[in-house]
């Protein structure tokens, strides 16, 4: 699946260590939602999404 330049340069924020999982997570969110490609908006409700189940 492809990434925007946008949502690329926020998973490199994440540590080296962590991205496969959050790439692999966000990704399966996106097609989950249909979408054809990761942006922005995609990455940021697969993050809210994500901390909303951990305050549980």
């Amino acid at each position: 699946m492809g990434w925007t330049v946008e949502a690329e340069s926020k998973l490199k924020e994440i540590p080296f260590w962590g991205r496969f999982l959050v790439r692999r997570e966000v990704e399966k969110f996106a097609r989950g939602m249909d979408a054809k490609e990761v942006n922005l908006e995609v990455y940021d409700l697969a993050n809210q999404k994500w901390l909303s189940s951990q305050k549980k």
